[in-house]
């Protein structure tokens, strides 16, 4: 059988949406869309032109990157074209320093083209429950955008204002800090089976809880937090979101540098990062 891969385009994406639900993942057509308007990607495709694999790449600054939404139909794996396709994105990136968050199905594979491992994250998700009491985070104001989107690249350790702006359009922004002098920030916005947290960008673990009570609430949320923010994970849990199983951060290359002031609690996406 011969596999040929393209680009992915924006008529593929009914297909690639119909195989991520038929592979389990959660993603709306609308989350689908987003991706590719955000960046790009390659498909394998049969001889027939039927599409059996999936893969896309997300560029931020001048020298870093994601990888994300690597998929190949179960009838098709274990035939190398997973393999095909991540080597095509890397031969995209150039010199770019990549970060993607890895199933443990494909751990070997991403190890295998110079990945290393970087952390780890979990994802909480669930029906979740209103947080009663009073909260320092206001809204988002148009003045503080340019703190926020400073604040992110400092944590994230490249900027991403194209994707922030994207997300702050499409969802409901919470900050902490003074007008124009933002320290933290979370972002909710529809996703998958209901809604996300992420990113959020705060100084301490004690911030990124109030800025995510700021916007909890009824309804099924979602927030994939690494690891180390034991503290968060224990609020959401308090909260109703349980643990539904996790990924592992990987690296290729030297990752830009981030700051000791502001870290990242939860992530965007697990594709976007």
């Amino acid at each position: 059988m011969t596999i040929v891969l393209r680009r992915l385009g924006a008529a593929d994406l009914q297909v690639a949406h119909r195989l991520s639900a038929e592979a389990g993942w959660p993603h709306r057509l609308e989350d689908w869309h987003l991706f590719h308007a955000l960046g790009g990607g390659v498909v394998a495709c049969e001889g027939t032109g039927e599409l059996v694999g999936t893969a896309m790449s997300w560029r931020y600054g001048p020298g870093a990157g994601t990888l994300g939404m690597i998929l190949v139909s179960p009838a098709q794996q274990g035939k190398g074209i997973g393999r095909r396709l991540t080597e095509a994105l890397l031969h995209d990136a150039g010199a770019r320093s990549l970060m993607l968050n890895a199933t443990g199905a494909g751990l070997r594979l991403y190890a295998a083209s110079g990945f290393r491992v970087a952390g780890a994250i979990r994802q909480l998700q669930g029906q979740c429950r209103s947080m009663s009491g009073a909260t320092a985070a206001r809204p988002l104001r148009p003045g503080d955008r340019a703190a926020l989107l400073a604040l992110d690249a400092a944590a994230f350790g490249a900027e991403r204002t194209t994707l922030l702006d994207r997300l702050i359009q499409e969802g409901r922004t919470m900050v902490l800090g003074a007008p124009q002098a933002v320290t933290g920030f979370a972002i909710r916005r529809k996703f998958g089976r209901g809604e996300v947290i992420g990113p959020v960008v705060a100084a301490s673990e004690t911030d990124a809880i109030e800025l995510v009570s700021a916007l909890a609430g009824p309804g099924f949320l979602r927030i994939d937090v690494p690891v180390t923010a034991t503290c968060l994970m224990t609020w959401l849990a308090d909260s109703g979101l349980v643990d539904a199983g996790g990924v592992t951060i990987m690296v290729r290359g030297v990752w830009p540098a981030v700051s000791a002031q502001t870290q990242r609690f939860a992530l965007v996406s697990q594709a976007l990062g």
